[in-house]
């Protein structure tokens, strides 16, 4: 579903919302994309059990970000319950490669057991990381996240 709002106070918005699988573990996605003073940001909110399919949703929803033109990608994963530990290296690649190609991305809301799984595979270190989304919208693009300040 594909939901475009108008502009109002000069701020435009386009919503997308993905279910990549169904049931009592089933994950999905909500893109925001808006326009904000400094540029275009997409906001990718995750949420469920993220396996392999829905893995490769969120690759396509990386690919659907890129042709938008966002000056900044912010995922929320305050809402995302369980990744498989085997795909934390495959969406950090994804998320890095965006990053190279596209946009800065900052990873906000990770819950204490999802930053293990990402320290674990070798990941933590590689993502700009932050508390919540409002903290990472508020910081000037390209700042490092206080996670990863901390660890430094």
């Amino acid at each position: 579903m594909v939901t475009q709002t108008g502009s109002s106070g000069g701020v435009a918005s386009v919503t997308l919302h993905l279910q990549f699988t169904r049931g009592r573990h089933g994950a999905g996605a909500r893109l925001d994309v808006l326009e904000r003073p400094a540029g275009r940001v997409g906001l990718l909110s995750l949420r469920g059990w993220v396996d392999l399919s829905a893995q490769r949703g969120i690759e396509g929803m990386l690919d659907d970000v890129a042709a938008r033109e966002v000056s900044r990608l912010v995922v929320d994963c305050s809402q995302l319950l369980h990744i498989d530990y085997r795909l934390v290296p495959r969406l950090a690649d994804s998320l890095l490669r965006f990053e190279a190609q596209v946009a800065p991305v900052g990873l906000c809301g990770l819950s204490r057991y999802l930053r293990d799984l990402f320290r674990i595979a070798g990941c933590d270190s590689r993502l700009a990381c932050w508390p919540t989304v409002a903290d990472l919208l508020e910081a000037p693009v390209g700042a490092p996240g206080r996670e990863r300040e901390r660890a430094s």
